[in-house]
């Protein structure tokens, strides 16, 4: 999230400017190789299968990292746009720190994904754990991703003051954190790893 106390008109440095050109690469990554891939479903559907490699066609599906950034993106950005003005900085910024904001946001979300996905690899010993998640797997990843909303949420609201909540925010009791990035993190990753599984599992493609 922002910081507040930052005056809205501040200019960017490097680090925010290298920030948004990333995002902007993953929003490209994500529409580049989406439409490869319904091209390339289209064809198959046209008894063109001999002509293209399967191996090319299942390539976004051979990567654990790949399959998580291309689903989890569009998730994590539709869910930060919804919340974002449930927090002070929407109400003190201008639109371009705003638009920081919510790229600083996602690629946050991105990054905490990619680090839980890690850690369970390792538990795992294997990347590919992710395409036919256990429910100990589910859970481990679903309570990783909360546990680190609820140390940051804490953190930055209440101890370094880095951001705020509007009235409008819901509180959920006892913890006293936004009940919106709450929600966030418990409902984003399961439903993430049941997108990844219905997708098909890359044993079907080596």
């Amino acid at each position: 999230m922002m910081n507040s106390t930052i005056h809205p008109y501040a200019h960017f440095n490097w680090f925010e400017l290298l920030e948004i050109g990333l995002f902007v690469m993953l929003v490209l990554f994500f529409l580049i190789f989406t439409m490869r891939f319904f091209i390339l479903a289209s064809a198959l559907n046209k008894r063109t299968k001999e002509n293209i490699s399967l191996r090319n066609v299942s390539f976004w599906k051979k990567s654990p990292e790949y399959r998580l950034l291309l689903l989890s993106l569009p998730l994590q950005t539709l869910w930060e746009i919804a919340q974002f003005p449930l927090y002070t900085v929407w109400h003190e910024g201008d639109w371009s720190f705003i638009l920081y904001g919510l790229v600083h946001c996602t690629l946050g979300d991105l990054l905490i994904l990619l680090s839980i996905f890690w850690l369970i690899s390792l538990l795992n010993k294997s990347r590919y754990w992710i395409f036919s998640p256990s429910m100990p797997n589910i859970v481990l990843f679903t309570v990783l991703g909360l546990a680190y909303t609820i140390f940051s949420e804490i953190l930055n609201t209440r101890i370094k003051g880095t951001w705020g909540y509007t009235e409008l925010m819901p509180i959920v009791p006892v913890i006293e954190i936004g009940g919106m990035p709450f929600l966030q993190w418990l409902l984003i990753p399961p439903v993430l790893l049941w997108l990844i599984h219905i997708t098909g599992s890359t044993k079907t493609y080596e």
